[in-house]
């Protein structure tokens, strides 16, 4: 029945993109059909091959209404336009490395299947970035992506609102997971502040202030610990930056009533916050210092080509040693099977080896060089906003990557792509914006 869906939705979904890429304004309807449904990614997909019970990044080779429209509009902006170079920037050669340095670890896979879910997975992502690059490309409309995404964020706070009316402790929205939602608002919230923070005139300043709080709501009302420390950290670096390049009395006006909100909603949620910190089982922290050591012995043993793409839920059982604690000659016995290693980056160095880390790691790193030039270049401009709310953003994800592993989970790994494609498209033109050769559209 599934497949029947899919055949339906792939039929109409298709030539219903190119349609409406044939219109600007409406092309910006499709692009928000995008990005919209991500917070809800489980309940818009189908899952071929699916193997929910695995503990893995990736449990089947998704389709999702996200990925389909995505393709539509590339396709249609394609054939409208003429046919553009599949690595636009550095940046998407970088991942291409990534991607192909991916590839020697189904050499140490037991399960092939399993990796090529997570490399349909990352060829999807690469879709949402193509679309999401030239969408921007010709449309040069910014703000509708980034009103999108206050969207997604004032419908999370309204769920998350029902969900602490039902008593649900640790909310998640319509995110898979808390942590989840958590990340995803550490990401954007920077961006809506920074709006808010530099902009001194028109309602849409109210709009993003508004996001903002939203964000900040949900994601604090998640209860994910790495959350709770790296959104006021991102927002900080964002203000720093601000002050930095764009310094006016208003701004330090403003952050007086900003800390005074953000410190009597601590207070309100105080209580849960400690309780959450101090019961905090003592064999969480012991499972994740077990993990990140049974990782390194991983990347130790298979330095070149890891254990495997997505087969980190295979390896870390019997008959495996890598479920044992192994520090010298000691070993611990410990069944990891119900767990991921908590940090992204161990995470891809542990399944593609040191080869794989290090272009991920660069890849992750040329957008956050990119965002920081951007927010000198852009200083004077009207999309300053961006470049330094996305400083903020990368700097709270990056960090909270070092904690959890859900930055490889869809929807926080399409939301980074698309802000990356936005970095690539102001990169590119910074010049012209910088002198208003470019127009940015309304």
């Amino acid at each position: 029945m599934k497949y029947l869906i899919f055949l339906i939705a792939f039929m109409g979904v298709l030539p219903l993109g190119y349609i409406l890429t044939l219109n600007r304004k409406y092309m910006r309807y499709a692009f928000l059909a995008v990005l919209l449904p991500v917070m809800m990614f489980n309940q818009v997909s189908i899952n071929f091959f699916s193997h929910e019970t695995y503990r893995g990044t990736s449990r089947g080779m998704e389709v999702s209404l996200v990925y389909l429209i995505a393709l539509a509009m590339l396709i249609g902006m394609w054939i409208l336009y003429r046919k553009k170079p599949l690595l636009p920037d550095t940046g998407s050669k970088i991942y291409l490395v990534y991607f192909l340095l991916c590839i020697p670890s189904l050499i140490n896979a037991d399960n092939a299947l399993f990796s090529w879910f997570e490399m349909w997975k990352m060829i999807m992502m690469y879709i949402v970035f193509l679309c999401t690059y030239y969408y921007l490309y010709y449309t040069r409309d910014f703000n509708t992506v980034m009103i999108g995404f206050g969207i997604v964020a004032a419908v999370t706070f309204l769920t998350v609102v029902f969900q602490h009316v039902k008593g649900i402790h640790q909310a998640n929205g319509l995110f898979p997971h808390q942590n989840s939602m958590g990340m995803y608002m550490c990401l954007i919230a920077p961006v809506f502040f920074a709006y808010y923070f530099n902009r001194n005139k028109g309602w849409k300043r109210f709009l993003f202030a508004g996001f903002f709080l939203a964000a900040s709501a949900a994601c604090m009302r998640t209860y994910s610990r790495g959350a709770m420390v790296c959104l006021p950290f991102g927002c900080a670096i964002t203000a720093l930056l601000s002050l930095r390049y764009q310094f006016h009395m208003r701004k330090i006006q403003i952050l007086l009533p900003i800390f005074l909100v953000c410190f009597f909603g601590a207070l309100l949620l105080l209580p849960n916050i400690i309780k959450r910190f101090e019961n905090a089982p003592k064999e969480s922290l012991m499972t994740r210092q077990y993990l990140a050591a049974s990782a390194w012995n991983m990347m130790k043993d298979k330095p070149f080509a890891g254990v495997g793409l997505n087969n980190w839920g295979i390896k870390i059982n019997p008959p495996y040693p890598y479920c044992e604690y192994r520090y010298g000659n000691k070993r611990i016995a410990k069944d990891f099977k119900e767990g991921i290693v908590e940090t992204s980056y161990l995470l891809v160095g542990a399944e593609c080896g040191f080869p794989a880390l290090a272009a991920f790691l660069a890849w992750l790193g040329y957008y956050y060089v990119a965002a920081c030039k951007l927010v000198k270049k852009l200083r004077r401009t009207e999309l300053f906003y961006i470049p330094v709310g996305i400083v903020g953003g990368l700097s709270a994800v990056y960090l909270q990557s070092t904690l959890e592993w859900v930055m490889k989970q869809q929807v926080n790994f399409i939301q980074m792509m698309m802000l990356f494609a936005a970095l690539s498209i102001l990169f590119k033109y910074c010049q012209k914006f910088a002198s208003g050769e470019v127009e940015v559209s309304a």
